[in-house]
C-alpha cells in the first residue's frame, strides 16, 4: 500500500522532460512570473486589424496587466499605445472599443492627443509656463507593433527581437494562410473567462491526443485511414504547425466542405498552428478560428475566440463559413464546451494537491498523438519564466536546456 501512495507522491519513473510539476497551474509567485517573463517580454497578438475598419477605430485591451489601445490613424497606420493619460494616470478611454474623431480627450482634465500619440492640447497651460512645462514635452506611451498577415502583435519591452525573427519559419505558414492578396476579415467574435490556467487552455488546443474527447473528430478525422500519417513540425521559439489532414463530414450528416477554400487549404483539410505562448490558428478547410488569451489569475483565463473568412467573400459564401464555423465552434458549438468542461476538471485537480504530476511522455515520431510539441512548450516556457517545469521550486541559474527527446526542429 505504501508503495501505492508514494508512486503518487514521487515524480514519474520518466526523463524530467516528459512530464511537470502541477504546481505551475496553481502557484501565484510562478504566475506573475509568467505574466513578467513571457507575457511582457515577447510578441503578443492582441487583434486583426479588420477589427479596426477605418481611421480611428480603436479596441482597449490589457496585456501582461498593462491596458493598451490598439488605434487606426488618420494615415490609416495601426499604432499601440498605453491606455493612460500621461498627465495623472487616468484611462484614455473606458470603452472595449470604439472610433476616435481627430483627438483622443482625457475625460478627467480634459488633455489632448492626436491619433499618433502627440499632445495637442494641456488645459489652461498658463498655469505651466513658471515651470517651463508645454504641450511639446509630453506625449502619449507607445507601444511597439507589427503587421504580419492582417495580425496586429504588439510588445511592451521595446528590445525584443523583430516579429519575423520571432517566428522565424512559421511567418511563412502564416503568410500561406493570411496572405497580403486575398485579405481575411472577422466576422465572428465571442470570449469567457474560463476557470483554468492559461497553459492547460494551450494544452487542450495544441495536443491532438485530445481528439479522443470529441464525437465529431472521432468520426469525421480519427476514423481516416492516413490520420496518422501527418507530421508535426516544430521551430525555435515553441512554434508548431501540423500536416493538413482530410476529414469526413458525412459521418456526421454535415456537407462536405471542399469549395470556398480559404487560402492554402486543401477540401475537407484541417489545420493547427500554435504561435507561443498562446495563439492558435486552426483552419477546417472553409473557416479560420483564432484563439488567445489573457491570463487572469493561476485558475483564471480569459479566452478570445476570432471567426474569419475572406473579406471578398459573397454574401451566400459568408453564410456557409458562418455555418460551418458554428457545427463546430461559437459558444454552442459541439467541440468548445466539450474542450471547456476538460480543462475546468483538471484545474480542479491540480488545485486539490491531490494529483501532483501530468505526464507528456507520448512518443511517436511526431505522428499526431505524440507529445513532443508540448513538451518543447514546456521546455520554452521554463527558459522564459526561469524554472524547471518538472520541479517548480527549483530557480534556473542559467539558459541550459535539458534537451526534448522525439523533437525535431526544422
Amino acid at each position: 500500500m505504501e508503495d501505492k501512495i508514494s508512486r503518487w507522491e514521487n515524480p514519474p519513473s520518466l526523463p524530467p522532460t516528459h512530464y511537470v510539476d502541477n504546481r505551475i497551474f496553481t502557484d501565484s509567485e510562478i504566475f506573475s512570473e509568467e505574466r513578467d517573463g513571457i507575457f511582457a517580454a515577447i510578441w503578443k497578438l492582441v487583434c486583426h486589424e479588420s477589427e479596426l475598419p477605418q481611421q480611428g477605430s480603436y479596441r482597449a485591451l490589457t496585456v501582461a496587466g498593462r491596458p493598451l489601445i490598439v488605434v487606426r490613424g488618420h494615415d490609416n497606420e495601426i499604432r499601440t499605445f498605453f491606455n493612460i493619460c500621461p498627465h495623472r494616470g487616468a484611462p484614455l478611454v473606458r470603452d472595449e472599443r470604439g472610433t476616435f474623431g481627430k483627438r483622443i480627450q482625457c475625460f478627467y482634465h480634459l488633455w489632448t492627443y492626436d491619433l499618433v500619440g502627440n499632445c495637442t492640447g494641456i488645459t489652461r497651460p498658463v498655469g505651466y509656463e513658471p515651470v517651463g512645462f508645454a504641450k511639446e514635452g509630453i506625449g502619449l506611451r507607445p507601444v511597439r507593433t507589427e503587421i504580419i498577415g492582417g495580425l496586429v502583435f504588439v510588445s511592451i519591452k521595446n528590445e525584443v527581437e523583430p516579429l519575423e525573427d520571432f517566428l522565424g519559419p512559421m511567418a511563412d505558414h502564416i503568410r500561406l494562410h493570411l496572405p497580403d492578396d486575398q485579405p481575411l476579415e472577422v466576422f465572428h467574435y465571442h470570449r469567457s473567462e474560463i476557470r483554468c490556467n492559461w497553459k492547460l487552455w494551450v494544452d487542450n488546443n495544441s495536443e491532438q491526443y485530445h481528439e479522443f474527447l470529441h464525437v465529431l473528430n472521432r468520426k469525421t478525422g480519427l476514423a481516416q485511414p492516413d490520420y496518422h500519417e501527418r507530421r508535426w513540425h516544430l521551430y525555435p521559439n515553441s512554434h508548431n504547425v501540423i500536416d493538413q489532414g482530410a476529414m469526413n463530414y458525412g459521418n456526421v450528416g454535415l456537407e462536405e466542405r471542399s469549395e470556398g477554400l480559404m487560402p492554402g487549404m486543401q477540401p475537407d483539410a484541417l489545420l493547427v498552428m500554435l504561435l507561443f505562448p498562446d495563439i492558435m490558428i486552426n483552419v477546417r478547410a472553409t473557416v479560420m478560428r483564432i484563439d488567445t488569451i489573457t491570463p487572469v489569475a493561476p485558475d483564471r483565463t480569459i479566452v478570445e475566440w476570432r471567426g474569419l473568412g475572406l473579406k471578398s467573400d459573397s454574401e451566400e459564401q459568408r453564410d456557409i463559413r458562418t455555418r460551418h464555423h458554428n457545427q463546430v465552434w461559437g459558444p454552442a458549438g459541439r467541440n468548445l464546451p466539450e474542450d471547456i468542461s476538460a480543462v475546468e476538471a483538471q484545474q480542479i485537480s491540480m488545485s486539490n494537491g491531490a494529483f501532483r504530476y501530468s505526464i507528456y511522455a507520448r512518443e511517436e515520431e511526431l505522428r499526431p498523438h505524440d507529445d513532443s510539441n508540448l513538451r518543447s512548450f514546456y521546455q520554452e516556457w521554463g527558459r522564459r519564466v526561469g524554472r524547471w517545469p518538472h520541479n517548480a521550486g527549483a530557480r534556473r541559474s542559467d539558459k541550459t536546456e535539458l534537451g526534448v527527446v522525439g523533437i525535431a526542429s526544422e
